[in-house]
């Protein structure tokens, strides 16, 4: 279960990491949570999650990014996707085919 602390009322709340290619490029993910479609911000300090329930601004502005993801072909992209994921302690779940541009993460 992953949590992220609500930047206007400082409670955590579960979210659902998920990672989006960043336009049409493979080469950036932004990071938001599955449930509520917010952008999650990472504290490099304290190494925790934080969103904005409220949030209605620049969403790539505010998602954390995840950049430099190359690879060859599929399998080296996942392999360089989940090096610069395990940062924070994730990696590629699945593709969800319906929305067709992002990964869930999950815990390692």
């Amino acid at each position: 279960m992953t949590t992220a602390i609500d930047f206007d009322t400082n409670e955590p709340i579960t979210v659902q990491p998920v990672a989006i290619y960043a336009g049409s490029a493979y080469d950036t993910l932004l990071i938001a949570d599955g449930n509520t479609g917010k952008p999650l911000a990472y504290g490099d300090i304290n190494h925790e999650w934080y969103t904005d329930l409220a949030y209605d601004g620049d969403f790539e502005q505010a998602a954390e990014k995840i950049e430099g993801v190359y690879g060859a072909d599929e399998a080296e992209w996942e392999a360089a996707a989940n090096k610069k994921l395990a940062k924070y302690g994730l990696k590629l779940g699945d593709f969800d085919e319906k929305a067709g541009d992002r990964y869930t993460l999950v815990e390692v």
